[in-house]
């Protein structure tokens, strides 16, 4: 009976009809693969006209080493992107052309401190409000006017005031000027880490720090899967809040959060730092406060931002510009003043910030201040 099924089995029809199912099977899955692919690509065309454009990413993006201190430094004398913009750093390891240790005699230095916002993030390096600001300063007389960006990325305020006490004030400015943003309201961490990939990149948090570099730029071109992101990212805070979401709506509907506050006092230990490096060496401050994206696409009656940051500045007697009237004057649309998918501020918002800096500088040079 087995060899008669045997047989059976191997007969010329029962073949055929098993190879006619398995090729109507792949045939099937080959159509459902192929459907889906025109149905995507029919879809990413679509939001050509719907959606920004992607960035684009050119790599390497820039690059760091680890520091005892604050954690990361920008690598020296490097050639990298911030998105498609290039970076080169100088031996200081700043993104700024190459300068005198020691201002000259008829140049007043002003020094800019900040995160990836003074940096310039996903701009070219003339766009930069620090060198927007040198342009507008020029020269006036026989005294010209030097500004150095000194912005890291990824830095808070505690970073920024290290290291000016360690390598910054060695520059001898006339003007420090910090570039506050919203995320550097955090507490200094109890042990000094740097967040750096093998290849000396920052490093990506979640499902990113999985893939390659050319991966993840490649992924981060097309609009479908930005828009999937962005709308996965909502839901999820939603029902399950990011530390980072929940320190934002802190800011901005007045809530109380432990982090944010211990934020806080760390942001006015720091400020009180610079203080008294500022008595000690003779250099003017002043404190520059960039609007939450959010503040200008919505009104945040209880936002704690600015008014919590400008009393701490106050406190301190440190003059403070608050950009938030300039940014809703010139904002129409996210994309006039932020990165679309990122975020930072554009030429546009550098722009506004150099404008103002340079009118108080103006102002306090008059006054003799």
């Amino acid at each position: 009976m087995g060899a008669l099924s045997e047989m059976s089995d191997r007969h010329p029809s029962n073949v055929g009809s098993r190879v006619r199912r398995r090729r109507a099977i792949v045939t099937n899955v080959l159509m459902i693969v192929l459907s889906t692919a025109v149905g995507l690509a029919l879809i990413e065309g679509l939001l050509v006209f719907l959606v920004p454009p992607p960035i684009v990413w050119l790599a390497p993006q820039e690059s760091y080493h680890y520091d005892s201190k604050v954690g990361h430094r920008l690598v020296p004398e490097q050639h990298s992107y911030t998105h498609s913009f290039p970076v080169v750093t100088n031996s200081f390891g700043l993104r700024d052309r190459e300068f005198s240790a020691v201002p000259r005699p008829d140049v007043i230095r002003i020094l800019c401190l900040g995160d990836s916002l003074t940096f310039g993030d996903g701009v070219a390096v003339e766009d930069t409000y620090p060198k927007q600001l040198e342009e507008l300063l020029g020269q006036e007389g026989k005294t010209k006017f030097e500004v150095i960006n000194a912005g890291v990325p990824s830095y808070d305020t505690w970073q920024e005031v290290t290291y000016f006490e360690e390598w910054g004030v060695r520059l001898k400015p006339h003007t420090v000027v910090i570039g506050f943003y919203a995320n550097d309201v955090v507490p200094r961490p109890a042990r000094v880490k740097a967040f750096l990939s093998g290849g000396g990149t920052l490093s990506r948090q979640g499902l990113g720090g999985m893939f390659s570099d050319s991966a993840v730029y490649a992924l981060k071109s097309s609009r479908l899967l930005l828009v999937l992101r962005d709308r996965i990212g909502k839901v999820h805070n939603r029902f399950r809040p990011s530390s980072e979401f929940l320190q934002q709506q802190s800011l901005l509907e007045g809530t109380d959060n432990d982090f944010v506050e211990r934020g806080w006092q760390e942001v006015d230990a720091s400020l009180k730092k610079m203080v008294l490096l500022k008595k000690e060496h003779g250099f003017d401050l002043l404190l520059v406060i960039f609007p939450m994206a959010e503040q200008l696409m919505r009104d945040y009656p209880h936002a704690r931002y600015q008014k919590r940051l400008q009393g701490i500045a106050n406190a301190h007697g440190i003059p403070s510009i608050d950009l938030m009237d300039s940014f809703e004057r010139e904002f129409n649309g996210f994309g006039s003043l932020f990165i679309e998918w990122d975020g930072h501020p554009g030429p546009n918002a550098h722009r506004i910030a150099a404008d103002q800096i340079g009118s108080f500088i103006k102002a306090m040079s008059k006054s003799g201040g």
